[in-house]
C-alpha cells in the first residue's frame, strides 16, 4: 500500500468554499447516514440535492464553511452547484478507503472467511490508532484509512523482526518475559496485540 496523506477536496461555488477530507471520521459519518456508504454513493450519482448535502456535512473539515456554502444556495439556480459538487463528492467517496496493493503472484487458496462488517473494521482502526499507535483520538479521526493501516502494518513489521532476532520464532503464540521487556527497550507497546492486526488485515485482505 503507497503512503499518502488523506484525500482532500475543494469546492468552491460563488465565493465559498469547503474542504472536503476522506478522513475516518468521514467514513464513519458516511456509513452511519441512512443506507451507509452505498446508499451515499447512489445519491451523488443520481444527483440528489438532499444526498449530496449529507456527504458534505459529513466530510467538510470544517462544518460551518459548508453549511455557509449551502446556505448561500437558497436564492440561486441548484444545476450549476450540483454538477460541480456532484464531481467533488464522487472524488472524495472513490479516494475513501485504501485501494489493496497487487500481488506479485497470486495467493494460494484458503479457507474462505466471513467479512467484517464495514462499521466493525472502523472501529477497529480507531482502537488500534488510540491504543496501540497511542495518537491522540483527534489525530485518529483526520486519518485516512490508509495511513493507519500503513502505520499499523510497520509496526506488526517491527514487531516481528524483533522477535524473529529475539527467538528465532515469529509466530510464537505467547509472548515471554524477555520479549515484553524488549519490547519495552525498544519503545514499543509490551503488551502489543499482534494477533489482532493480523486478525484485521487478514479479513480485509491487507
Amino acid at each position: 500500500m503507497r503512503l499518502q496523506p488523506a484525500h482532500e477536496v475543494t469546492l468552491e461555488h460563488h465565493g465559498h468554499a469547503v474542504t472536503l477530507r476522506a478522513s475516518l471520521r468521514a467514513a464513519v459519518a458516511l456509513d452511519n447516514l441512512p443506507g451507509g456508504i452505498p446508499g451515499a454513493w447512489l445519491a451523488v450519482m443520481r444527483q440528489t440535492y438532499t444526498g449530496i448535502r449529507q456527504v458534505i456535512l459529513a466530510t467538510a473539515t470544517e462544518r460551518t464553511e459548508a453549511l455557509t456554502l449551502i446556505a448561500s444556495l437558497s436564492d440561486k439556480p441548484l444545476a450549476p452547484f450540483l454538477d460541480l459538487a456532484q464531481a467533488a463528492c464522487l472524488e472524495l467517496l472513490a479516494n475513501l478507503f485504501p485501494q489493496p496493493d497487487e500481488p506479485d503472484e497470486p495467493d494460494e487458496p484458503g479457507p474462505s472467511t466471513k467479512p467484517a462488517p464495514l462499521r466493525d473494521y472502523l472501529t477497529e482502526l480507531f482502537r488500534f490508532g488510540t491504543t496501540i499507535l497511542e495518537w491522540p483520538p483527534s489525530e485518529v479521526w483526520q486519518a485516512s484509512p490508509a495511513e493507519i493501516e500503513t502505520v499499523l502494518r510497520a509496526r506488526l513489521d517491527r514487531q516481528e523482526a524483533m522477535e524473529s532476532a529475539a527467538n528465532g520464532d515469529p509466530h510464537k503464540p505467547a509472548m515471554s518475559k524477555e520479549q515484553r521487556q524488549a519490547n519495552e527497550a525498544a519503545g514499543l507497546d509490551p503488551e502489543f496485540d499482534r494477533h489482532s492486526l493480523r486478525a484485521l488485515k487478514a479479513r480485509h485482505g491487507a
